[in-house]
């Protein structure tokens, strides 16, 4: 997503980025708790797929994968949708293109336009905003400079969107707080920071210095936040932040550690870039509960928080065709059920280049982007086939064997949160 000096032993970005073939796949079963999933679809546009109905709605429809092209649609809690565009039509030019869609379905606006700015990355608050009946959505913009710039886009109903720009950064990341007050900022591999949201300034600053890490997290029910802080020794320290209390999770690390609240804020997954270790514990002890795997390329929670998705290194006898230059690596989705402290093996795939950029980063995405279905049925997911097209697959993780539901051509697709 952006530059960072850190990286895992296993040089997961540098091998992720190799990936570029997929294999076929079939439909699957529907459900009406699945929610909805956004798609970026191969022709340019952005639709909405049914997984209950099995149908679509076409969101954008001035796509054309040519001049114009939209993708990276994300949700937010209450049901409106954004989606980011890039544009060379004559009369209508710009870089970056920043589009929401009411929750009530109504027609998508375009909210900002701009011919010297880049889409990095976006996540909507999970609440609403300090005036009330609106909503936040924080885009990370690469200008035309050495810092990011994080935008907030501010919408409701009854008044046009605001844009503000609220600060810089390279590398620049953050998480929500539950009530969409504040933010946690990492910024520059080295500050950690408050900001509040409501009186537009920084309103704490950590003595401790950002450890081997990207993404921070904060709690998803409460006010602790989780982030690796830098020791003397040049190690660090995965800690729990809880006022002036510190709670050490793990400790003496010395590669790039991702790591991820459950939805309901009771253990905490991290993963190791040193082994691909992931290893889950209890967020309030940090006592240990499960090591699920080892050479894990990145793991998702599951919303019920009863499972963890997670993707290792496959093994795929399907040749490459389409970039015959490139090394095929292929990637596996396992789903760990902690109750019944097991794994099962479901579908392999190679990502699409939007997937690649996804997976890169991960911990950050997951957050902003959710690959499982609401009712932690499903997962989706985008995949390139060897004869050079692209599709979003659907997988039931509660049928083992199989086949995955090809949905449509597409780079990627996001459920809705509800």
């Amino acid at each position: 997503m952006y530059p960072t000096s850190k990286r895992p032993a296993l040089c997961i970005i540098a091998l992720i980025a190799l990936l570029l073939i997929g294999l076929p796949i079939t439909r699957a079963q529907d459900d009406a708790t699945s929610g909805q999933i956004a798609i970026a679809g191969s022709d340019g546009n952005i639709h909405l797929y049914d997984p209950a109905s099995s149908t679509f709605t076409q969101v954008s429809t001035d796509g054309d994968n040519r001049f114009r092209r939209f993708d990276w649609p994300t949700w937010s809690t209450d049901g409106r949708l954004a989606y980011f565009g890039v544009s060379v039509a004559e009369g209508d030019g710009y870089s970056l293109g920043i589009f929401v869609r009411p929750a009530d379905g109504g027609e998508a606006e375009k909210v900002y336009t701009s011919s010297r700015e880049n889409f990095t990355y976006a996540y909507w608050s999970p609440a609403d905003c300090p005036a009330g009946n609106c909503r936040d959505l924080a885009v990370l913009a690469s200008p035309n400079g050495s810092f990011f710039t994080l935008k907030r886009v501010r919408v409701s109903d009854e008044a046009d969107p605001e844009i503000s720009d609220l600060g810089e950064g390279a590398p620049f990341y953050w998480d929500w707080s539950p009530d969409g007050q504040s933010m946690l900022w990492a910024r520059f591999s080295a500050s950690l920071e408050v900001y509040d949201s409501a009186a537009d300034e920084i309103s704490l600053t950590y003595e401790e210095s950002q450890g081997f890490q990207r993404a921070v997290d904060w709690s998803p029910v409460d006010n602790r936040v989780l982030s690796a802080v830098l020791n003397e020794d040049g190690t660090s320290d995965l800690m729990i932040f809880k006022g002036q209390t510190r709670t050490p999770i793990a400790e003496d690390l010395r590669s790039v550690v991702a790591f991820e609240w459950s939805p309901d804020g009771t253990q905490i997954a991290y993963l190791d870039g040193l082994d691909g270790a992931l290893t889950v514990v209890d967020s309030t002890t940090g006592k240990f509960v499960a090591a699920p795997a080892s050479e894990v390329v990145a793991f998702f929670w599951s919303p019920d928080s009863q499972k963890i998705a997670y993707l290792t290194f496959g093994q795929s006898d399907v040749g490459s065709s389409a970039r015959p230059n490139f090394q095929e690596i292929v990637l596996e989705w396992h789903v760990y059920d902690l109750a019944a402290a097991s794994s099962i093996s479901l579908s392999l795939f190679v990502p699409t280049d939007t997937m690649i950029y996804y997976l890169s980063f991960f911990d950050q995405f997951a957050r902003s982007h959710r690959l499982w279905s609401p009712d932690s049925r499903y997962l989706v997911y985008g995949e390139a086939l060897s004869d050079g097209s692209q599709q979003v697959s659907l997988v039931d993780v509660t049928t083992p064997g199989v086949s995955p539901q090809t949905i449509m051509a597409g780079e990627i697709g996001i459920f809705s949160w509800h």
